[in-house]
């Protein structure tokens, strides 16, 4: 029998992240993450730098996750909004 977390991530597939310029997509799984800051470093460590320094990390923010470029998502309706605006989860 699956645990509700199990459960969820086999009903919420992981999203592809797509840094503008590139021309490969990254898969990422939302379920994985609880809050945006903990989206924030893994986007960093995607796109930016592959090293964990915790110093650096502790004031990302949606902001400036990806130097150069804003986190937006295309909702349902093809509408392109920015990250964060929503609560988490």
């Amino acid at each position: 029998m699956l645990e509700d977390d199990d459960l969820v991530s086999t009903v919420i597939p992981a999203v592809t992240v797509v840094l503008e310029g590139r021309s490969i997509g990254q898969r990422i799984s939302l379920h994985n993450h609880g809050s945006y800051q903990s989206l924030t470093k893994a986007l960093r460590q995607m796109f930016v730098d592959c090293t964990d320094d915790d110093r650096a990390n502790d004031h990302l923010d949606l902001s400036n996750a990806i130097p150069g470029h804003l986190i937006a998502y295309e909702d349902m309706e093809n509408d392109l909004l920015l990250a964060g605006n929503l609560t988490w989860k």
